[in-house]
């Protein structure tokens, strides 16, 4: 009986020393676990929020569309910190590093400040580069409709210039409602379409531009003529499409003046439609009834000059044997139709050819020239 006491005892010892250990273990368990989860490395959910937001901000002002560079990059980073949180999660938790996440949230940040903050002044940069090509492409426009609208161009290279003026309008339309990026677009559109016409006109223009060394010297000595005889003398530009009336050397009047449909070049031959380039003189004053035309001055070409240029095609092949010179050139009225149309002679509107009319007589100088002006000061 006292040896079964004994036993029962011991027993009851184990039991208590067994509690003792198993509750310490479970006491040491437990504050390992808490110290695990207070020492684990946490995600930087603060540091997503904040990225969101500058975010948001910087593709409110869109800076996607004028910082592209930062707000690409700002994105890329953001999502590569996504994957590696969401890598992170998926290890048991005191396994945890977010440390590469945080550094990629953190370059996210700063990338979607950069480009928070680079957009105002790279729109700003934008509007004023616009702002300044698109000057000078108007100005490029409003020289050609001043200047080239009457050369006889291809069909192609019109259509380039008038698709290039719908997409400069385009363009500013746009830039009216805010849209730098499309009106830039529409910008280079345009500037491409004019370039290409542009590449026509001046391949032309250079050809013709090859005598005017020899207009100048003939207007010039035209104007000097008016001067020393206190008269008058008429001067056609057919670049401008303009008559200048001269009187004692000083320009008087200006005329809108049209042509014959080839009348860039000289007149090579009878029936060319092409209106003559040289100093001539009035031979003839036709009133009504004397012309076909309201009223017509008759000049002298051919003249020496155009007989020697004529021959000497003839002889180079550059004209048919069988071509006559032809002649009956007139600066006469039925003008103002605002196309050249004549059979070679300069036609005025029948206001302007009464007026000049009462103010010439036979023998006052007319001399047409190509252009008074050189063809860098018409490009420019």
């Amino acid at each position: 009986m006292i040896l079964e006491l004994y036993f029962l005892r011991m027993k009851l010892g184990w039991k208590r020393k067994l509690f003792v250990v198993a509750g310490i273990l479970l006491s040491i368990v437990v504050i390992i676990y808490v110290v695990l989860i207070l020492t684990m490395d946490k995600p930087p959910i603060a540091e997503f929020d904040s990225c969101q937001v500058i975010l948001g901000k910087a593709k409110r002002v869109n800076a996607d569309v004028y910082s592209p560079e930062y707000y690409r990059n700002a994105e890329k980073k953001y999502q590569a910190a996504l994957i590696e949180w969401k890598i992170q999660n998926e290890k048991v938790f005191f396994a945890r590093d977010f440390t590469k996440a945080k550094e990629l949230i953190l370059t996210a940040i700063i990338k979607a400040q950069e480009a928070n903050s680079s957009s105002g002044s790279n729109k700003n940069s934008l509007k004023m580069k616009y702002l300044k090509e698109i000057e000078l492409m108007k100005r490029k426009l409003d020289n050609y409709h001043d200047v080239f609208i009457h050369l006889p161009l291809k069909v192609s290279v019109r259509k380039n210039y008038e698709f290039g003026k719908l997409s400069l309008e385009q363009g500013l339309n746009a830039f009216v409602k805010g849209d730098i990026m499309l009106a830039t677009k529409r910008l280079n559109e345009g500037k491409m379409r004019i370039s290409i016409a542009d590449k026509d006109v001046n391949a032309l223009l250079k050809e013709y531009f090859i005598d005017f060394s020899k207009w100048q010297n003939q207007f010039a000595a035209t104007i000097r003529l008016s001067a020393q005889n206190n008269s008058y003398a008429f001067i056609v530009d057919k670049i401008k499409h303009k008559g200048y009336l001269y009187y004692n050397g000083k320009l008087s009047k200006e005329y809108d003046v049209e042509f014959g449909r080839n009348w860039i070049g000289d007149k090579h031959y009878a029936g060319d439609k092409a209106t003559p380039e040289g100093m001539y003189r009035i031979t003839k004053k036709k009133s009504n009834g004397e012309s076909g035309y309201h009223k017509a001055l008759l000049i002298n070409y051919p003249n020496e000059a155009d007989y020697a240029t004529f021959n000497s095609r003839k002889r180079q092949g550059l004209i048919s044997k069988n071509s006559h010179i032809g002649g009956l050139i007139e600066i006469h009225g039925n003008g103002g139709k605002g196309d050249d149309w004549t059979a070679g002679c300069v036609a005025l509107t029948d206001n302007d050819i009464d007026e000049l009319f009462s103010r010439v007589s036979v023998g006052t100088p007319i001399t047409i020239v190509g252009s008074m002006k050189s063809l860098s000061e018409l490009l420019n």
